[in-house]
């Protein structure tokens, strides 16, 4: 289609949400001072990474106009595409356009204003983790550390690491060969473990351990351990007088134990203890299990996307000389355990796994959460600013939330630059003002350039900037001991803002939140729009909760608009190559603005 020939069509009404499970009073409350239905917006973003994942195909001007089509005829009014730097598709799409550019000619010739998200914190994949053993050369990007090789990787944090938030001093530091493993029972009660039950492995890596055949003490012993709320007397397995290799920082414990229960089991970050010469509990980090070639070759080695000019890390000559040598692969998946994402009062059970692991030390850097303290950080993120305005963009949408993720965050976030502004001092209101002073000084700094060019500025708020995440067991979304400040977002720096994290709360806490915002939001006079729950959103339906979301919408005083999150979940490629649009999707927004004019 001659993207000149078509004619814009008027703006369809689509509403600020709310959600069906919070109470009714605050429906009724909300709706007494509502704006009119007209003014609200429907909003859609893009990862494109996504759509290509599910089309198994890059996007081509066809296809872009396609896409915009299809929000244009749902009624979008703004596009959002979410920039990622830890893949190539950008710099390197493979039909030799500028993708960023063209689906901003796109998105005009259909009357859409488009934004580019950019997610400052994003620039690390958060899987997989890799051996150790694979080739690393000068130059990579990617990044390397205690527990592998994480491929995914920008190319200006994989040569800053030491820009990245780093971990409080006196936590992650290893020194000294291991003298002793302890093995603690999350209880006193006796256990069927012998010393006959277990071995010990070791190696350089995380993979290819070698037994241990030195000397070893063996004894059980009953003794207090802190058990959140309280202390208790756990069960205690010593193996003592240990002659590891200094430089075999990785040890494996294997149970023979013809068990398969959960008799010895505790949490993640107590269920082993490393000793050192000194006697002294060793700072470490367990992994989450034994990873088979034939599982990393099905997620990641044979992807679709890693193979095709996406992945930096895998498209240098050492790499992938490696990855297709099958029998050195082989040798590089020996015995790997890997380390993926877990939280660390998760349950670990030695009898039934069979095995607990570690390393020695914590992991220096997040890799990816690089830290606006650096002026050339901040830079790098302007300058990331600056390639999207100069592709026409319509404004710029700030997300801090990411997927860099770490079982003890709240270590993070005490690099140099913030101890020398702090004095010397840890505590934390000190380090997580001097760390939200910074962010905030990079978002006053790019709004000055993004208004000189006369485009506009959108900030996400984030719910876990005003409320831990509700569900058990789940690890920070947002960069840790950080003052996030963003009232002074609201009122100083953004033209409008974004709510995302409701899939985070319960119904009592998103009241709570969305209330605090729209209180700041409004006195402002800022739109807020809201961004609705998209993990159970599916082309082929049904939406419920987008429903739901929906038959909220018209009434909601405070919220101006809805975004759909995100745009592979409601098109997809047809048999012809065409991209359509999500019939249960159209239908129910369709109903939605039927209700809406009556």
């Amino acid at each position: 289609m001659d993207r000149r020939s078509f004619i814009t069509k008027t703006t369809l009404g689509i509403g600020g949400v709310t959600l069906s499970y919070l109470t009714p009073p605050f429906i009724k409350n909300a709706s007494a001072n509502s704006k009119n239905k007209s003014s609200k917006k429907l909003l859609a973003t893009t990862e494109y990474v996504g759509n290509i994942s599910y089309n198994d195909k890059f996007m081509d001007r066809t296809q872009l106009d396609e896409l915009h089509k299809c929000l244009a005829e749902l009624g979008v009014t703004r596009h959002q595409w979410i920039i990622y730097t830890i893949w190539s598709i950008h710099e390197n799409h493979p039909y030799g356009i500028d993708i960023l550019e063209e689906a901003v000619k796109s998105a005009h010739a259909y009357g859409i204003e488009f934004y580019a998200l950019i997610k400052p914190f994003e620039e690390c994949g958060y899987r997989p983790v890799l051996p150790h053993s694979l080739p690393f050369p000068e130059g990579a990007v990617a990044f390397k550390d205690i527990r592998g090789i994480k491929p995914q990787a920008s190319r200006f944090a994989a040569k800053h690491v030491d820009m990245c938030l780093k971990r409080r001093p006196g936590t992650y530091e290893f020194h000294g060969p291991i003298a002793a493993v302890n093995l603690v029972k999350d209880n006193d009660k006796p256990t069927s473990i012998k010393a006959e039950h277990l071995s010990i492995w070791t190696s350089k890596f995380n993979n290819g351990f070698v037994k241990y055949s030195g000397p070893v003490f063996f004894r059980d012993s009953v003794e207090s351990r802190t058990n959140f709320p309280k202390w208790k007397q756990c069960r205690v397995l010593h193996l003592e007088n240990l002659k590891i290799p200094e430089n075999h920082t990785h040890i494996l414990i294997k149970c023979s134990l013809p068990d398969n229960d959960d008799e010895f089991k505790n949490e993640y970050g107590k269920i082993i203890e490393l000793i050192g010469p000194d006697g002294n509990i060793i700072p470490s980090t367990m992994n989450t299990g034994p990873v088979s070639l034939e599982t990393d070759e099905n997620r990641f080695y044979k992807s679709w996307l890693a193979r095709n000019h996406m992945v930096r890390y895998m498209e240098m000559p050492e790499v992938k000389k490696e990855v297709h040598n099958a029998d050195r692969m082989k040798a590089h998946y020996s015995d790997f355990y890997n380390y993926d994402r877990y939280y660390i009062t998760e349950t670990k059970s030695l009898t039934k796994d069979g095995y607990v692991a570690a390393v020695c030390g914590k992991p220096e850097y997040l890799p990816g959460n690089l830290h606006p303290i650096y002026p050339e950080v901040r830079e790098h993120w302007l300058e990331l600013t600056k390639y999207c305005l100069d592709r026409g963009v319509d404004g710029i949408n700030f997300r801090v939330a990411n997927h860099t993720q770490d079982p003890e965050y709240w270590e993070y976030g005490f690099n140099e630059p913030v101890l020398k502004v702090s004095g010397g001092k840890t505590d934390y209101p000190t380090i997580m003002r001097i760390n939200g002073d910074a962010y905030t000084q990079f978002l006053r700094e790019a709004k000055e350039l993004i208004k000189s060019r006369g485009k506009s500025v959108t900030v996400h708020i984030f719910a876990q900037m005003l409320a831990p995440d509700d569900r058990p067991g789940r690890l920070s979304y947002i960069p840790p001991n950080f003052e996030w400040q963003w009232k002074t977002w609201v009122n100083e720096i953004a033209d409008d803002l974004e709510f995302r994290g409701v899939f985070t709360l319960q119904p009592w806490h998103v009241k709570q939140v969305l209330e605090t915002i729209i209180d700041a939001t409004s006195k402002a006079n800022k739109p807020l729009y809201f961004q609705g729950k998209f993990h159970e959103m599916t082309f082929d339906g049904p939406n419920y909760r987008t429903q739901e979301e929906l038959d909220m919408i018209s009434d909601y005083s405070g919220i101006d608009g809805f975004c759909l999150y995100e745009t592979h979940l409601i098109t997809k490629m047809n048999k012809n190559g065409e991209l359509i649009l999500s019939p249960d999707i159209k239908n129910r927004i369709k109903n939605y603005i039927s209700k809406s004019d009556e």
